[in-house]
């Protein structure tokens, strides 16, 4: 089956090309199996039964093109997808995936949703208000109202000053743009090292105010083996025994 891209379509990018050393130094944790399944399975199930993503690419580690695409298959994932190599840092991951799209000339008006692969508790809910957030206003990213108490530290990493919380929202992914503004965006930049994520990218970059989707407390990232074992803990719940 030939895969047109010169319509507008919606891709998601997932990003998945780090090593995860603080769970386990010897097997990316996007690999590390939870309830049956690898860990990144659960965000690209997702994006396999949402009705609104057309086309998927996993970006991941050298070395391991053939193994994803052996489990893709294995969980009967079936959607048009690609599998391309990554960087060392994450933004790089996110160029190449962009330019694997320029590359095969795709509407300019197509909309790119990035996302991390190890915040695998994405929904359809929320890939929607994405991707009607980016067809409306070019540029969105997801977020939550910040809940803890914020403190500024002074240069002796000391307590200097409480922050209001008010007008402060933590990043999430997805963070998603139509293809001529994320593509934009990497190219007016030569250093990606100054950015943590595409949002911060975008605004820099273009000037333009990407719109905030409102996110969930589920959709964090599983970062260390205490966030694994949260995830496993509420995937068990639902497996039948």
């Amino acid at each position: 089956m030939i895969f047109d891209f010169s319509s507008e379509k919606t891709y998601a990018v997932l990003l998945m090309a780090g090593k995860g050393n603080r769970i386990d130094p010897a097997n990316p944790k996007q690999y590390i199996k939870v309830a049956g399944k690898e860990l990144f399975l659960y965000a690209a199930t997702a994006m396999e039964e949402s009705p609104l993503v057309d086309y998927v690419i996993y970006v991941v580690p050298q070395g391991e093109t053939e193994k994803t695409e052996s489990i893709i298959k294995d969980a009967g994932l079936k959607k048009a997808h690609a599998v391309i190599v990554g960087g060392d840092a994450r933004e790089v991951s996110a160029k190449y995936a962009v330019e694997y799209l320029q590359a095969k000339r795709i509407n300019p008006h197509s909309i790119v949703m990035i996302h991390d692969a190890d915040r695998p508790n994405i929904t359809l809910d929320l890939i929607e208000r994405n991707v009607e957030a980016a067809k409306k206003s070019q540029a969105a990213i997801t977020a939550v109202k910040c809940v803890d108490s914020l403190v500024s530290l002074n240069a002796e990493k000391k307590l200097q000053s409480y922050v209001n919380r008010e007008n402060i929202v933590c990043v999430q992914t997805p963070q998603t743009f139509t293809y001529a503004v994320i593509y934009g965006a990497f190219l007016r930049t030569a250093n990606l090292t100054e950015y943590t994520d595409e949002g911060s990218l975008v605004l820099k970059t273009t000037l333009r105010q990407p719109e905030i989707v409102e996110g969930s407390s589920e959709n964090f990232k599983v970062t260390t083996p205490a966030d694994l074992a949260l995830f496993e803990q509420a995937r068990n719940k639902h497996e039948p025994q």
